[in-house]
């Protein structure tokens, strides 16, 4: 844009003169373009570390000097000011935005008292009648007007258009996230799919190993085992039934009334009892009931505490608290293991991020729990504790649809 004013600007004056008949001073413009010719040859090796109010002032004492040396006020392209104040208003923070208009303001007024004389054959151009200089001065009084408005138009909608921005590129964040979920719940249904048929093999052959252990000479340490591995057997047939039903249905899971007791209660059905037996649960007296898609924040708070388990094995006890602020319902689980790095509390909720040794899991549990928390307009997060070890909060968004608070 810069080099395009130097080529109108020599344009302009050599059509002035040729066709205009009016008397450019040359030194003076020579000068002019000059410096803004060598200053776009600096700029394009230190662009990087020039501020961009920098070359705006410098457009505008250039401009100014200009039109002093051809007519001030007379001349119609004073009007080319509210183009340096458009783009300060797109480039510039408020203060300095600000600061540019009134020095727009201020070079266009001293042009009124400090300029030459526009030339025009043998003709100077002055404000030789009343009503001539009623027009300028109602040109100056518009040009401020025009000034002001600009500004704060043009700085109002840049500002709506990087907040616009900014929200498409959340939905554009979350829509990704939402993405990954879909092909991990279809990856959940093909994985539960296929390992239904050996889990129903091995759930026969243990009935049919009880059955002939339990004939006369069997071993009870083997019929034993074949128990434990019947009972097993089911509990991943139930897991996989759950994940099934679970991936049948939509998004939005349907909700129920849920008390913080009778999640507890589910928790002890569903989680493994060396996890169980850690948990230090705080007071449910004075809790309330909510509609919530409880069977999800049963899973969630299931995935953070054998996670707190995994992560302190020294076998202290792990604090599980339920409460509600305002209309958030805030789950915190907190362990006394090794305290976390900062990166891996920054990626804990990433999707396949692990610190566990391979093999022993797939990083998708505190994935699987933030997409909840942001499916019901919450947040999850994990953080030090001043004592070591690892505080995991998990915030739900009870206003958020799917999930509000029952009466009392």
């Amino acid at each position: 844009m810069r080099w395009l004013a130097v080529i109108g600007q020599v344009t302009g004056a050599v059509v002035a003169q040729s066709l205009c008949q009016v008397m450019v001073p040359w030194i003076p413009v020579a000068v002019v373009l000059g410096v803004t010719a060598v200053s776009n040859i600096v700029l394009t090796r230190v662009r990087s570390r020039v501020p961009v109010g920098v070359v705006l002032w410098l457009d505008v004492l250039l401009l100014a000097v200009l039109l002093f040396y051809i007519g001030g006020p007379h001349n119609p392209f004073t009007s080319l000011f509210l183009l340096h104040i458009t783009l300060a208003a797109m480039t510039l923070r408020t203060g300095a935005l600000w600061c540019m208009v009134a020095t727009t303001i201020a070079c266009y007024s001293g042009l009124f008292f400090w300029h030459h004389p526009v030339v025009l054959n043998d003709m100077v151009i002055a404000s030789g009648c009343a009503s001539y200089a009623w027009h300028l001065h109602g040109m100056f009084l518009a040009f401020v007007t025009t000034a002001v408005f600009l500004a704060g138009f043009v700085s109002s909608m840049h500002r709506l258009i990087i907040h616009q921005d900014t929200v498409l590129e959340r939905a554009r964040l979350q829509a990704e996230k939402t993405a990954h979920f879909a092909a991990l719940a279809t990856l959940s249904a093909g994985v539960a799919h296929e390992l239904g048929s050996p889990l129903a093999t091995i759930s026969l052959a243990s009935s049919e190993l009880l059955i002939a252990l339990a004939r006369p000479g069997g071993s009870p340490g083997a019929a034993e085992d074949a128990l434990l591995i019947q009972q097993e057997a089911q509990r991943c047939r139930s897991i996989l039934d759950r994940l099934n039903v679970r991936n049948a249905c939509e998004a939005d899971e349907l909700v129920v009334a849920a008390s913080v007791g009778s999640m507890w209660a589910e928790l002890l059905d569903t989680a493994p009892s060396a996890v169980i037996q850690r948990v230090r649960l705080a007071d449910l007296t004075r809790q309330r009931s909510f509609l919530l898609p409880r069977r999800s924040i049963v899973q969630a708070v299931a995935i953070l505490l054998n996670n707190a388990h995994q992560a302190d094995a020294s076998g202290a006890a792990i604090e599980l608290c339920f409460g509600n602020r305002e209309d958030r319902l805030e789950i915190t689980v907190k362990d006394r293991g090794q305290e976390p790095l900062p990166q891996v509390l920054e990626h804990a909720a990433d999707p396949f991020f692990t610190t566990k040794e391979p093999g022993a899991g797939m990083g998708l549990g505190l994935f699987l729990v933030k997409s909840l928390a942001v499916r019901l307009g919450g947040d999850f997060a994990l953080s030090r504790t001043p004592d070591g070890g690892t505080l995991a909060l998990l915030t739900l968004g009870l206003a958020a649809p799917g999930a509000r608070e029952v009466a009392r």
